[in-house]
């Protein structure tokens, strides 16, 4: 009985004598009545993540499972993104040193580079064809400064989309028709300088012009039907979550929770349901955990995953 006892204890314990990470943690219990599959980055801590790096894994809403996809080692694997028909997923990665722009196949196989590129490209955003992707990216413009850019998939071709805005061009969301792109530009002006506001971008003519004048805001999330973005409203700390209409009008922010911010909102294939990040802090003690919000108001938030690390950047497979 010693000896089972004292092998159980070893296990858990492992050989460095400290209990084992499990990295990111579904909720327990967890919520019914779920579907689909949620990509998302974590930091969470495991055995096979001891540096805390951002690796991609998938959250089975069915039945809360979770599991690491694109393997890993120390880099950061970010942003991950389902192609239009879920089969692939782009992210980015600094395992080459910067970061660049990689695809996968749903189950982790397959990766490939697209972008080789001293600067660092983040924030990629599939076309319906699933041909091309925009992405951000400092490589015009340095650090601090960034823009739009369109990668051909097959060939690798990039087309600069801007060039012309103060700061930050970055976060694009990409409209289910391909003709426009919703993103979050450094414009907003307020006492203390500029701070990043949604604006929207016509692909065919290159023009752009701002959303929701009224507050700061980024992460914005279009959704499947077309009709509606959800994005991050900064109008007030904590930030809560805000649905605008395509048109950039009839602003609705949505219920949060006292004293904890809302963040990284992504829409579900039905266009009933967001899912997003929830933290009692941004920045600085941070603790990011995944939820899903239903803007009509008609459930209440549920948590989906718990425990110490950030898991962040939910993306719903599409149907």
């Amino acid at each position: 009985m010693v000896r089972t006892i004292a092998a159980f204890v070893a296990l858990l314990l492992g050989a460095s004598g400290a209990a084992a990470q499990p990295g990111p943690t579904a909720v327990s219990p967890f919520p019914r009545g779920l579907t689909g599959t949620l990509a998302f980055q974590s930091d969470a801590r495991s055995e096979a993540n001891p540096n805390a790096r951002v690796r991609l894994y998938t959250l089975n809403l069915e039945n809360g499972s979770i599991a690491a996809i694109g393997g890993g080692g120390d880099w950061s694997d970010e942003q991950p993104r389902w192609s239009p028909d879920g089969t692939r997923l782009a992210f980015v990665s600094n395992r080459g040193g910067s970061y660049n722009i990689y695809t996968m196949d749903a189950d982790g196989r397959n990766v490939i580079r697209h972008t080789s590129h001293a600067g660092n490209d983040r924030d990629p955003s599939w076309l319906p064809d699933g041909q091309s992707l925009v992405f951000s990216s400092d490589r015009d413009r340095g650090v601090g400064r960034s823009d739009l850019y369109r990668l051909w998939i097959g060939d690798g071709a990039v087309e600069r989309l801007t060039n012309f805005f103060e700061g930050y061009a970055f976060m694009p969301s990409v409209s289910p028709d391909g003709n426009w792109v919703a993103f979050v530009a450094t414009t907003f002006p307020t006492s203390d300088g500029f701070v990043n506001q949604v604006h929207v971008l016509e692909l065919a003519t290159r023009m752009t012009w701002p959303f929701d004048v009224s507050a700061a805001g980024c992460w914005p999330s279009w959704s499947p039907d077309g009709s509606k973005i959800a994005h991050v409203s900064l109008a007030s700390e904590p930030s809560v979550i805000q649905v605008i209409s395509s048109f950039g009008d009839t602003p609705q922010p949505l219920p949060g929770e006292p004293g904890r911010w809302f963040y990284y909102p992504d829409w579900s294939p039905d266009n009933r349901l967001l899912a997003v990040s929830i933290s009692p802090q941004h920045h600085d003690g941070e603790d990011w955990d995944l939820a899903i919000v239903d803007p009509s108001r008609t459930l209440p938030l549920q948590r989906l995953t718990t425990g110490a690390g950030n898991d962040r950047v939910p993306d719903w497979r599409p149907r």
